[in-house]
């Protein structure tokens, strides 16, 4: 069984996009919603009625549900707050694969990431004592262009896939093994229009980790004549998004089937020695 959720906010109109990419090879879908509308920092924000109108339209399959709960609390961190959400939307997944994805992220040619999890079943005979974290790699698109996205194709490793009920920060846990497999996710982190972006800045998790209008002004700045002028831009770990590059596009969608096409995708397969080992051993303690 392959489960996925979101964590829906503002941002809820790039839901869809994220799950035609997956819809047709997974078996659950559960979509967090705030029940006072409120974001991890505490500001407000509304879901018009069409949306969900659209999403029940969408949903042949009847696999999506809603799950209204209050995430934000006053006394915690934008952080602290979403690994609190993170971890209450796990526990509502069930048993097996459990996919987390923010609305803005995108694996495409799902069907190979389905059949690498499947290949992988018998890790959920047992997850506790056969516990893993997947991580894969992630495609950020940085500015939409009149004729294309500049985005940062490099060795960005973030955790997304358990057979966990708990995460020990946001997605990751670190007490646990972690795999990395090599699964491409494109991220349109950066690549919305500047009321967006001036919007998310105020209201994620990172929000008091760097100067974000010093920072906003310089995404601003960005075209297709200056990008290459520019190296090490991430706001909190510049090293991290090194190189920017450009891609001709005409939307998001076929920027999407462009990378279809142009990146094959084979997630590297998993030596289960390790895991059964550490398996083993907390058997033995037991």
């Amino acid at each position: 069984m392959i489960s996925v959720s979101y964590l829906v906010s503002y941002d809820y109109d790039l839901l869809l996009t994220s799950i035609k990419q997956l819809y047709d090879d997974v078996d659950k879908i559960v979509l967090a919603i705030d029940s006072e509308s409120k974001t991890w920092s505490g500001n407000t924000f509304k879901i018009p009625d069409s949306f969900f109108d659209e999403v029940k339209l969408f949903d042949k399959k009847n696999i999506i549900q809603l799950y209204f709960d209050q995430f934000y609390l006053p006394d915690l961190t934008p952080t602290e707050c979403e690994s609190r959400e993170r971890n209450m939307v796990l526990k509502k997944l069930g048993k097996g694969w459990k996919i987390q994805l923010d609305v803005d992220e995108y694996i495409y040619d799902f069907k190979k990431t389905a059949k690498y999890l499947n290949k992988y079943w018998y890790l959920n005979l047992f997850p506790k004592l056969t516990p893993i974290c997947f991580q894969g790699k992630l495609i950020t698109l940085f500015r939409e262009l009149p004729n294309g996205y500049l985005y940062i194709d490099n060795e960005e490793k973030f955790p997304f896939i358990t057979n966990q009920t708990v995460n020990t920060r946001t997605r990751s846990n670190n007490k646990i093994k972690n795999h990395f497999s090599n699964i491409k996710v494109i991220h349109q982190s950066w690549a919305r229009s500047e009321e967006q972006i001036h919007l998310k800045i105020k209201n994620w998790g990172h929000r008091d980790d760097f100067d974000t209008e010093i920072y906003f002004q310089f995404w601003k700045g960005l075209n297709s004549s200056n990008y290459k002028e520019f190296q090490d831009i991430h706001p909190i770990v510049p090293e991290v998004w090194n190189v920017l590059e450009f891609m001709p596009s005409n939307s998001i969608d076929d920027l999407i089937a462009k990378f279809e096409i142009n990146n094959v995708q084979v997630p590297q397969s998993l030596s289960n020695k390790t895991i059964f080992k550490a398996g083993i051993k907390r058997l033995i303690r037991k």
